[in-house]
């Protein structure tokens, strides 16, 4: 008796075909594709696939790469590298399934996945990781330095040379210069010691391996690059070129200029960590090269565990390193460093004494006989010049780790003990909500990006109030009684006007000033703010020029976001320059914060006084409001005394975000508008009753006619002020422009006016 067989399945293998993009491109190689944490093609198959002209399609033949068809298959098929080079075509079996009528995918890397098989058993797709390589490839012009691009290192364990990455001084080129996803700084402006820390990266074979991704700002990527070298980015002040300075035992202590008590006018800050806060065991976390996880390195200091009675462990994250020997100098750099109790100092200097300005990461020798140091290697970590023609720089620096077996100390001379100089309450205190002119100055561009409508920054300026004073403590609080120290400053320069000065946009020439303190802090080409009565900020005006000797000063009035005010004989004008003091905590419109100030001399600390007359400071959240409109015009006129008939009013456009460059005066042309603002125009009586409201202008003109003046009870024949204000999205200007003015009406002859006020 015959019988038959019936096939059976036992099973089913997945195909599928896919479009996978990656990076940016192009590359200079594919390396490696891992399906499920697998190597599916890669260096064993054969030498890494170079993506840089053009397509090149792979073959990939692993059927068991999973178990086999008993288990979950494996991977078979051809996939196809996309480097997205500018002559790239579109993919042939892209169409086939999406139509004619897609892009060439230039610009990024990609894989074109021709329906492999991918399984077996079970459907689920297995996570894709591509290892590619880029030094070279991806410039927008040509390669920096192509031959000294990747970096390599001996591996003992391997007995070959390897690659450990790219060198971090062609990263940070490329991020400064590339037009495309960088900061777009020209090739030009990279200085040639970007050429020396290259040569020097690449001779300890510090190459680094990362990834950047949009999410990340690029100034936040280049901190990071930094951090790993440790190194300082700065801009060279006289070239104006950036300058990569790596912080290595790279100096001759014997040819280091010296500072001492005849360059330094103070030393404002001398600290050192104690022992108890130093850690004593250093954690580096690196990438591994094969899982592209996290893999560790821990060092320890010995001596210091046994001295700490315990181990103090700190952790250091270092991703961009996935060689482990770089991991580990890395780990004792770092140990070395943070292990150390360095002094950190802040000093000001007297620039006529010295023959340059000390530049970021530059090493000298401090000479100070009243700590008992006679030589000490101090590197310099941050240098503030001031304005043009300042007398004093100020120095942050710390002791160098690599000069402490030379560091001289002296026995400290004998203590004298002078006398207690009075610190004296402040001429003047000025709370200041400050504006966004100074936010965008002083703010990255990602932190400038993160302010909203909800922000408010507050400070404050002081003027000295006698002889013998050091400086000065901001304090702020929610009270009187409790405001506490949140920032430390230098005095501002303060001088008296001594001339009444009308509401008027014209350029005040030749003002004679009194009681002037301090004037060789009044930068020319800075601003000041003219202070009310009230002890409150009345106009902020453009300091044009300034005749110490005959005691005058020319100012361009109601810049930034004030308008033109009328002031009487004997206002105060502060300078803001460098001396404006921030308080650096995140605050909202509608806060009412108390501010003082805490004078300080070389023996003694003083009371608070606090500012606007001992009243709180109401944020109106300053930094966002609209700048109100310039160039004022009434039927053509700047300030007419007096108009009759149609009344045309005539201004120009302003942009806080446009007008961070220079200070704009009152009378030049358009800027901007701010996206969103509209005008509003209103007119007021003799008596301050408003007579008329215009909302929601979108131009520069408006006209108030006779006819409409006629139905304006109380406003013909009178004394007019017209106040116009910018708004947006609900916001107003700081201060709205109001002009004075008196206009003919009924029962008077053509240019016949009513007098008075």
């Amino acid at each position: 008796m015959g019988g038959s067989s019936k096939k059976q399945t036992v099973g089913y293998r997945y195909r599928m075909g896919l479009h996978l993009v990656l990076c940016q491109g192009p590359v200079d190689a594919v390396q490696e594709i891992q399906m499920g944490d697998r190597t599916a093609w890669g260096d064993a198959d054969r030498a890494p696939l170079s993506s840089g002209h053009g397509l090149t399609t792979l073959s990939i033949n692993k059927p068991t790469l999973f178990g086999g068809d008993e288990r979950e298959g494996g991977v078979v098929g051809n996939i196809d590298v996309l480097p997205g080079g500018p002559g790239q075509g579109r993919n042939d079996y892209l169409m086939s399934r999406l139509g004619s009528a897609i892009p060439a995918f230039r610009g990024v890397l990609s894989l074109v996945a021709r329906k492999i098989l991918f399984a077996a058993n079970n459907p689920y797709i297995k996570p894709w990781a591509v290892r590619v390589r880029r030094f070279t490839a991806g410039w927008n012009d040509y390669p920096w330095m192509e031959w000294n691009a990747e970096v390599r290192a001996w591996d003992n364990n391997q007995g070959r040379e390897i690659s450990v990455g790219m060198n971090p001084a062609h990263i940070l080129v490329q991020c400064l210069t590339d037009p495309h996803w960088g900061m777009g700084y020209p090739q030009d402006s990279i200085g040639w010691s970007f050429w020396n820390a290259a040569w020097a990266l690449s001779d300890e074979g510090f190459g680094l391996n990362l990834i950047w991704t949009r999410q990340q700002p690029i100034e936040s990527f280049i901190s990071q690059v930094i951090d790993h070298i440790g190194g300082i980015l700065y801009t060279d002040p006289e070239q104006g070129t950036f300058e990569l300075k790596l912080l290595r035992d790279d100096y001759w202590i014997d040819s280091l200029p010296q500072l001492g008590p005849d360059e330094i006018v103070r030393l404002e800050r001398f600290e050192r960590a104690q022992w108890g806060e130093l850690p004593n065991e250093l954690t580096v976390v690196y990438t591994d090269w094969q899982t592209g996880g996290d893999a560790t390195v821990t060092v320890e200091n010995l001596a210091a565990i046994q001295l700490q009675g315990g181990v103090i462990n700190q952790r250091r994250d270092y991703p961009g390193v996935n060689y482990g020997p770089l991991a580990a100098r890395l780990a004792l750099r770092d140990l070395r460093a943070l292990g150390s109790p360095l002094a950190r100092m802040s000093l000001t200097v007297a620039p006529d004494t010295l023959e340059r300005a000390p530049l970021p990461g530059d090493v000298f020798l401090l000479n100070w006989p009243r700590l008992g140091i006679d030589q000490m290697v101090v590197r310099v970590t941050g240098i503030d010049t001031g304005t043009l023609g300042s007398s004093e720089w100020r120095i942050e620096a710390m002791e160098d780790v690599f000069g402490l077996d030379n560091a001289v100390l002296a026995p400290p001379p004998p203590i004298i003990d002078e006398p207690t100089l009075e610190p004296l309450p402040p001429a003047l205190v000025l709370a200041v909500e400050i504006p966004y002119w100074e936010l965008a100055r002083t703010l990255s561009r990602a932190e400038l990006d993160y302010l909203t409508d909800t922000d408010a920054a507050l400070g404050a300026l002081a003027a000295v109030g006698g002889a013998g004073q050091l400086n000065w403590q901001l304090a702020t609080g929610a009270s009187a009684s409790d405001i506490a120290s949140v920032a430390s400053e230098d005095y501002a320069p303060l001088l008296t006007i001594d001339v009444a000065l009308p509401a008027s946009e014209a350029v005040a020439v030749g003002v004679p000033v009194t009681a002037i303190s301090q004037p060789e802090r009044l930068a020319v080409g800075d601003y000041a703010y003219l202070v009310a009565a009230s002890g409150a900020i009345a106009e902020a005006v453009a300091v044009l020029a300034f005749d110490a000797a005959n005691a005058t000063i020319d100012l361009a009035r109601g810049v930034l976001d004030t308008t033109p005010q009328a002031h009487a004989s004997g206002t105060r004008l502060i300078g803001v320059g460098e001396w404006l003091a921030s308080e650096g905590a995140e605050r909202a419109p509608g806060e009412s914060v108390f501010l003082g100030a805490i004078p300080r001399t070389s023996t003694d600390q003083g009371d608070p006084v606090l500012a606007t007359n001992g009243q709180p400071l109401a944020l109106a959240g300053r930094q966002s409001l609209p700048y109100p409109p310039g160039r004022i015009r009434f039927n053509g006129q700047t300030e007419p005394a007096v108009v009759a008939g149609d009344l045309t009013v005539g201004w120009a456009h302003r942009d806080r975000t446009q007008q961070t460059a220079y200070l704009v005066q009152q009378d030049e042309g358009d800027i901007g508008p701010e996206l969103g603002v509209t005008y509003t125009l209103r007119i007021r009586n003799r008596n301050g009753v408003l007579a008329h409201t215009e909302m929601g202008l979108l131009g520069t003109t408006y006209i108030w006619t006779a006819a409409v003046a006629a139905l304006d009870a109380g406003a013909l024949g009178d004394r007019l002020a017209v106040e116009i204000s910018a708004e947006r999205d609900g916001l107003s200007s700081w201060q709205p422009q109001v002009r004075v003015m008196d206009r003919t009406g009924y029962g008077l002859r053509w240019g016949q006016y009513w007098g008075g006020v």
